[in-house]
């Protein structure tokens, strides 16, 4: 992860710079527990970097939780705050809260951004996950999508996969016949292949298929977390835990 090793921001607050730079040290050791506990406090001195670095850390599914809104709080509060990566890269998070950043424009940033080692795509994961969770709300799709959703995964073969919807805890008489519900070219249809669509483009850029179904699990869950459904949920889980 090179973002992390050349901060743009150096704070005054020698306690403050501490807890940034042991904040890298535990993520060049591949603590990333660690380094999330670390970069918190350098952010709560404003540091600059130590936000930016937390909206990656947070936003690629490193640590549990997998938390969505604060990796994108941590990407504004980056920008906030002068950083100029963060600053440069904000119209993508913008646009996804919008509503109007679009399916193509998604998967045409996930092709570009490439594999990002053994984690996912930070903005590419923030981005889908909000975009996809206010277009669902703007057109009234939640509950078909969610049911879609979870219908199919509940034919899974993977015991992660049965697990993850237990954690979000919807009763399967919701869901059950999820697959059949969609209209041709709803709005709902039209979410359910922009998860497709995404699939296969982490799958073109080296993506196997585990991290496929989390980063698709992920994201759902969190149209769920943010649905009234979402009061009986789990929080998400991190690549640390997901598949345990």
């Amino acid at each position: 992860m090179a973002l992390f090793r050349k901060p743009f921001f150096k704070s005054e607050n020698a306690g403050v710079e501490d807890e940034y730079v042991t904040g890298v040290r535990h993520l060049q050791r591949g603590d990333m527990n660690a380094a999330s506990r670390h970069l918190v406090k350098a952010a709560e001195g404003g540091h600059a970097s130590a936000f930016y670095n937390l909206s990656i850390l947070w936003g690629s599914g490193a640590v549990s939780p997998y938390d969505f809104d604060a990796a994108a709080d941590c990407w504004y509060k980056a920008a906030a705050a002068g950083h100029p990566k963060a600053q440069e890269s904000l119209w993508l998070l913008e646009a996804a809260d919008r509503g109007g950043f679009g399916t193509e424009n998604l998967i045409d940033m996930a092709l570009k951004q490439g594999k990002n080692g053994t984690f996912l795509q930070s903005s590419v994961m923030i981005c889908a996950a909000r975009f996809f969770d206010v277009t669902c709300k703007k057109y009234g799709a939640t509950n078909d999508v969610i049911a879609y959703e979870l219908d199919g995964a509940a034919s899974s073969d993977w015991k992660f996969i049965h697990a993850f919807i237990e954690r979000m805890g919807i009763d399967r008489s919701f869901y059950e016949g999820g697959l059949n519900r969609l209209s041709e070219g709803s709005a709902a249809d039209q979410v359910t292949d922009g998860l497709n669509d995404l699939a296969v483009a982490m799958g073109q850029i080296g993506y196997d298929q585990n991290f496929i179904v989390m980063a698709r699990c992920s994201i759902v869950g969190y149209i769920i977390l943010k649905s009234p459904y979402g009061q009986h949920a789990e929080p998400l889980r991190g690549l640390d835990t997901f598949f345990k």
